[in-house]
């Protein structure tokens, strides 16, 4: 109960970051940006360009709250004290933690369905011309070309969670700075790790067995890439695919809380 105090607050101060309106605005722009840029093709092809920069902008911008909000929120209350003070109630570091992470994921849920909600009003004009109010009636198949999308909303979200973990993980121990840098650098080793391997190992490089141990380490977001590929051509990504995606990236998450808890526990407040 205490945790979700905590995520309660910490929902609050996030939500309340100039970095959180910053970032829908600045998604949201793109997002038409997307609608309003020419790619000198016809029908298919602009519905194309408009989900996958969507679906790219959507992705990088939770993940930038998520990130900006663990190395911010956590890394400072540590280092003012605030942590402390807060310590000093009744309150274990565990629930600390847990609450801490809650509150956040929280926001990029907020931040999440604000942007699909934009995100989809610029799909859906796209798919009709731009004249929603005269064709929206006559055009049936406006709704293939929206619903291929939600898995895609969905992946990206849990993508961006596990990412929250982990830099959760490292605000119990690094500066801000250090914190961000390391989860970017986590996000793109992650997401080349697959075709790297496949590559060293063709290759027959000496470097195979170290990048294939951080190809089980780190989180595998090759099936992100993979779904986000299938969305933008206008495929339907097996809800199966993304039961097991999401089942993953919730027990990659338990593992990265747990080590932000044994982290925490011995760490220096005061």
């Amino acid at each position: 109960m205490r945790s979700f105090t905590v995520a309660a607050t910490t929902l609050r101060e996030s939500v309340r970051q100039p970095v959180f309106f910053a970032l829908l605005v600045l998604g949201s722009l793109l997002f038409f940006f997307s609608y309003l840029m020419p790619t000198f093709t016809l029908g298919d092809e602009e519905v194309k360009f408009v989900r996958d920069v969507g679906l790219g902008t959507y992705t990088l911008c939770i993940l930038l709250l998520g990130i900006f909000s663990a190395s911010n929120l956590i890394t400072t209350e540590i280092e003012n004290k605030t942590a402390m003070t807060v310590m000093s109630k009744p309150l274990r570091r565990h629930e600390f933690v847990i609450g801490k992470f809650l509150g956040i994921s929280y926001s990029l849920v907020v931040m999440a369905v604000l942007l699909s909600a934009v995100f989809i009003m610029v799909t859906v004009a796209k798919v009709l011309g731009g004249d929603i109010v005269l064709q929206h009636i006559q055009y049936e198949g406006v709704w293939v070309d929206v619903k291929v999308l939600f898995p895609g909303l969905i992946l990206g979200l849990f993508q961006t969670m596990v990412l929250t973990a982990v830099s959760v993980a490292f605000s119990t121990r690094l500066p801000m700075i250090l914190n961000v840098s390391l989860s970017f650098a986590l996000f793109i080793i992650a997401s080349i790790s697959g075709p790297l391997v496949s590559y060293l190992h063709a290759t027959k490089s000496a470097a195979e067995p170290v990048a294939r141990l951080f190809y089980y380490i780190l989180p595998n977001f090759q099936s992100h890439t993979e779904t986000y590929s299938a969305i933008g051509l206008g495929r339907l990504v097996p809800w199966s695919m993304v039961g097991l995606t999401v089942v993953y990236s919730l027990l990659y998450i338990t593992a990265a809380i747990a080590v932000a808890i044994l982290l925490f526990q011995d760490r220096e407040l005061g």
